[in-house]
This record gives C-alpha cells, structure tokens and sequence, in this order.
C-alpha cells in the first residue's frame, strides 16, 4: 500500500514538474505530434465562434446534460451540475469541468469531455468541448451526428421550457414584456369533446410538427390555421389551451380593438416567437371589419368618435402574406360564435385550414365529462341522461358545472338530470302553439300590443319612415301605424347589413322599433350581425312556401331566435311565429311516420300470406285497411293562401 502511494506522489510530482518547465507551446506540439501516430480523431467546441456565440456548444451543454442525467453511474460521469431556471419545467443537469462521458451513436462510441480555463489577463473563464472518435468516422461526424445534436438539443428544449402567455399593449407598444407562465391543466385527454373529432385534431396537429420539409418542398410557409366557431361554452378556449400544452408552443393573444393601425399589426407579429400560437377571439366582434359580400355601403359615423383601427386588407396581409413568412412553426386560431358573420376571405383554405365545429354536449361528451369530475365510466343513470341530452340543447360548460356541484356521484348525477328537464320543459313550453281562442287579428293585436308595450318602456328609441320600396310584402298599410315617436331611419342607426336585407330591416324597425337597442352587446357591428340574422330568417320565410320547409330548418331558426334573445334581442314576435309554423307541420311529420310504419307492417303480412300459401297451409286472412289517417292538409291551410311572413311587417 505504502509503495504505491509513492508511486503516484512520484507521479504527481513528474507531472507537474513538466508542466512547470516545459512552455506551453512546446507541449501542445508534442502533443500534436503523438497524435499523428494515434487512429483517433479531435474535435474541439468552443464556447464563442468567430467573435459570436457558438450554437453547436450551447447545444452541447443540453444534449449532453440529458444523456449524463440517463446514464447509470458506471459509464457515466461522476460528476454533474444540476439547476433549474424559470423558462424550464424540469431540473436541467450539465457536465462538471473536467469530466467526461461516452455517448453512442450508430454502434459508434463518441467520447466527450468538458474542460475549462481561467485567463487571469482577461479576467475570463474559458470553456470548451473535446470529441475524440476513431478517424475513419469523420465524415459521419460532420454529415450526421453534429447536425443531430443540433436536432436533438432543440427538441429537449421545446420539450421542457415552459409555455407562456402573451397579451398585447397596444400598437406599437408590442406584447407583454416577459409573458406569463401558462399553467392551464387542460390537456387532450382531459378535454370533454367527440372523440373522432378529438383524435383528428391531434393527428393534424402532429402532421403539421413533422412537415417542415414537406411545407419547404412545396413552397408555402410553416404555419397553420384554424377555426373553432360553436356555440358559447362547447369548449374553446380549452381547446386553444389543450393544443398549446400539446405543442409546447406560446401563446400571443391579440386583441384587434387595442391595435390601432395596419403597421401596428404587422409590428405585433414580426416580434412574435417560433413555435407560438397566434389567437384571436371572437374575431366577429372585436373591431368592424367589413363583410364585402355586405354590399358597398359604409357607415355612417357621425355619431362615434372616430379612430384608426385595424382594416380587413391589413389582417388578410398580416396572416398570409410576405410578412407571415417571417417565422416558422406558427399556428392561428379564430374562434367565433357565428361562422357565416366572418368575410369569406379569411375562412378560405391557406388561412383557416380546418374548420372545427363545437356543437352542444353530446353523450359521449357527457361520459367524458363523468370521467373527469366522477371517476365515473358507467352507471345505471347513464341511460336517462343520454335520453335527455338527445332531447335538449346543453352545453359541456353547463353539464361540468352541475356535475362539479356534488362529489357524490349519484348525487350528482341526480342533479345533472333534473337540470335537465327543468331545461326540456322550458324548451317545450317555448314551442307550445297559443290559446285556441287567439285566432286572427286577436293575434295579431296581441304581437302589437307587446310591441307598443316594450316600446314604451324604452324613450331614447327613434323613428322609422316607411320603406319606399314597392314590395308590398313590407307596405302593408293596416301595420305600419307605429307613432313617429317610435320610428327610426336605417342611416341614422348606422346598421350596416347585406344590401338585399335593408328592406327587411327597415319594415323591421317600422314594424317593432329598435330590437336591438337593449342588446347587451354594446358594438354596433355585433347588433348589425344580429339583425342580419332576423333579416334572413325572414326573407327565408317570405320566399319559401311552408310544403318546402323542414321541420329541422324551422327548429334551428328557433335555435337561433333563443340566442339572440338571451343578448336581449327583442325577437318575440318572430319566435311566435315560428311556434305557430312548427305546431302546424308537427301533425304532418307524425302522420307521415305512420303512414311509413302502417305501409310496412301490411308488406309483412303480405310477405307471411305468400309464404303460407306457398306451402299449402290455410291461407292468412290480411286486416282490412278500414283505418285511415286523417288529411293533415287542413293543419297547414292558414298558410297555403298567404306569405310566412303575413302580419310579422
């Protein structure tokens, strides 16, 4: 024991003796020279490179760091540096300074070391990486492994930094300095949506990570949009926050109200990161962006202050022009409640490249739901809740919300089902036809006397001349008798709609005042969308006769009439009416189904008969068909001589 501890003393001594008296320079010559008898190859990797800083060695430090964590003890280093920073979800390690470790690559040990040097003239540490390899490699080192530690270094940091949200300061101002830490849970296998819907966004979204070469091969930059458009509460925004975590992408949210001008839009995206998600919310209300299939009109503002803003050239340049190259793996969402109230150039394939519907919760989105807030997959209660969701329209937020009420499931469950048919029940009663003593002009007394009374609860509204069109659907002299008082001119409220509905909407306000003037939505390119709507949902009626018009068609009308009514548009005159059309085509739906069900059952036993017969047996005696169904033709003559719209204008 004794002896070899003087032996290495001697060692140890020698070296540094040599060290001490042989200049630097004759040393690194000697040690040059014996490589030259040496199979093995060096490459040195310094921290700076030609004055900058050196990409290859940062990535180092992160490749390597991430092997030297994985490796066991015995071929790894023994020792390791390990810290964490802010923009990292994970401890982060690294190699100590003179040490090394054997990473293999291809069957081919590549053998790193990490070494580091103290100018004391420059006050400067030095730091620097050695790679020795047997030198028939060389070439496989440069074409291939240098460039995959490039590769992998980057997917180990875009896999472990932290995903950050951005929000705009307006114009020129640019995003939120530092962003912050996104730590939404949501993930996709959290996420309360269809199932088939689900796996096909998540395979889109991983065709669009790998593509980079293919968007090269083709010629089209890196990037993807996407329009998410539902009703409110389908999930949305938790689908925005379930991709970002997905992707491990940013996400910069964009307010166009805050942004004042073209050149302020393009300075927000220019200053945007790689790999980040550009989201802009209820793209149809931010700011007026007008529909060119509007018509020419524009206008008028001389009541609103006016100001610079974002124009639809400008946000058609800014997404998909020369300055949306300026940036890779970038992804865009609109998201809206209404689809057809956004100009078709930003929906056309190159901007919006999937188009996702959010409908109302579904079964299999209520199972999902009962995974995530019961621990639930099965329960005897399972069957009435998927007859209610079939029945009612119910949003995923509004079903989370009952089940988050109660941790005990059955409980739960229980409650989730009486929310559902107090809400059926609602929605039957707003179908129900009115009192069979209301008949006529009683009716329509009643629909004028509701509207003079809403009238008169709100003072500020103006006056509407008589539409000087010459359809006298519109003109219909007995119902155009509001006050002047009452009356409001299209211009002067600024509505700016599709030019073909201006003398809908000008019999509308003749007819029933201002609906719009209490909307709890105060933008006036909302309230126009909202009109818009009425107006087609009347020049729908107005031009088609009720033989061609589906119940479905009718039903979703009505659909449409409850939204608008719950932003307190004042659309009940129109909902009766659609009450009153629907009652009248229920009978003619049933009886058809009958008249189906009756047709098949005689073929059945006709179908027995012959077969009896053929056999030799007593022959059936087939049911006379002494029963008829009822012509329904009388449910639907109220409106076979007159328009749908008769007494609504």
């Amino acid at each position: 024991m004794g002896s070899s501890l003087s032996v290495l003393a001697s060692i140890a001594i020698l070296r540094s003796s040599f060290n001490e008296f042989v200049p630097q320079e004759l040393r690194s010559y000697l040690l040059e020279f014996s490589r030259r008898f040496s199979s093995e190859h060096t490459v040195v990797v310094k921290e700076s490179h030609e004055g900058s800083t050196n990409h290859l060695f940062n990535a180092l430090v992160t490749y390597l760091g991430s092997n030297a964590s994985c490796t066991s003890s015995a071929s790894g280093p023994r020792r390791l540096t390990v810290g964490k920073n802010e923009s990292m979800k994970v401890l982060t390690y690294g190699l100590d300074r003179n040490s090394e470790i054997v990473d293999d690559f291809h069957g081919v040990p590549m053998k790193w070391a990490y070494y580091t040097d103290f100018n004391s003239a420059l006050h400067y540490e030095l730091r620097w990486y050695e790679l020795r390899f047997h030198k028939r490699y060389i070439d496989m080192v440069k074409n291939k492994y240098l460039p995959y530690i490039l590769e992998m270094a980057k997917k180990i940091k875009d896999q472990n930094r932290v995903v950050k949200f951005f929000t705009t300061r307006g114009g020129r101002d640019g995003w939120s300095s530092k962003g912050i830490n996104l730590d939404h849970p949501m993930t996709f296998k959290t996420l309360a949506m269809d199932g088939d819907l689900k796996q096909k966004v998540v395979e889109d979204l991983n065709s669009f990570i790998r593509g980079k070469e293919y968007y090269k091969k083709i010629g089209k930059v890196w990037k993807r949009g996407y329009l998410l458009y539902g009703p409110p509460g389908t999930g949305k925004s938790s689908l925005i926050a379930a991709m970002a975590n997905f992707l491990n992408f940013d996400i910069y949210n964009l307010n166009l109200s805050a942004v004042n001008s073209d050149s302020s839009l393009e300075y927000l995206l220019l200053h945007m990161s790689n790999r980040s998600i550009l989201v802009l919310e209820d793209i149809d209300c931010s700011i007026m962006l007008q529909n060119r299939q509007a018509g020419d009109h524009q206008p008028d503002n001389n009541n609103q202050i006016s100001r610079p803003q974002v124009t639809l050239s400008g946000l058609l340049n800014a997404i998909d022009g020369l300055l949306s190259c300026c940036g890779d793996e970038r992804i865009i969402i609109f998201t809206t409640n209404y689809k057809d109230r956004i100009d078709p150039a930003l929906l056309r394939a190159g901007r919006m490249d999937m188009h996702i519907y959010l409908s109302y919760c579904t079964f299999s989105t209520f199972k999902q739901l009962a995974a995530n807030y019961l621990d639930l997959w099965e329960h005897d209660l399972f069957s009435c809740v998927e007859e209610l969701i079939k029945e009612v329209e119910v949003s995923p937020a509004d079903v989370a919300g009952e089940l988050m009420k109660n941790t005990d499931p059955m409980t739960s469950l229980e409650g989730l089902i009486k929310f559902l048919e107090i809400k059926q029940k609602s929605e039957a009663k707003s179908l129900e036809s009115p009192p069979l003593g209301l008949q006529g002009h009683e009716i329509k007394s009643e629909l004028d006397s509701n509207s003079l009374n809403e009238k008169d609860k709100h003072q500020l509204r103006k006056s509407c001349k008589n539409p000087d069109s010459g359809d006298s659907t519109f003109q219909n002299q007995k119902e155009v008798k509001s006050p002047a008082a009452y009356s409001t001119s299209l211009k002067e409220k600024e509505y700016t709609i599709k030019a073909e509905f201006q003398p809908i909407l000008e019999a509308i306000l003749s007819k029933h005042g201002d609906i719009a003037a209490n909307c709890s939505l105060h933008s006036l390119q909302c309230r126009s969308s909202f009109l818009e709507i009425v107006c087609g949902i009347v020049h729908t009626l107005q031009a088609t006769e009720i033989k061609n018009l589906q119940l479905l068609e009718l039903k979703s009308m009505l659909s449409s009439i409850r939204d608008l009514e719950s932003v307190e548009l004042e659309v009940g005159w129109l909902r009766q009416k659609l009450n009153k059309i629907i009652q009248a085509m229920l009978p003619v739906e049933q009886c058809d189904t009958l008249q189906e069900f009756k047709s098949e059952n005689i073929q059945d036993i006709k179908e027995m008969g012959r077969k009896a017969e053929a056999c030799n047996a007593d022959t059936l005696t087939l049911p006379k068909d002494t029963e008829t169904i009822p012509s329904t033709d009388a449910k639907l003559r109220c409106f076979s001589h007159k328009s749908l719209v008769d007494g609504l204008l």
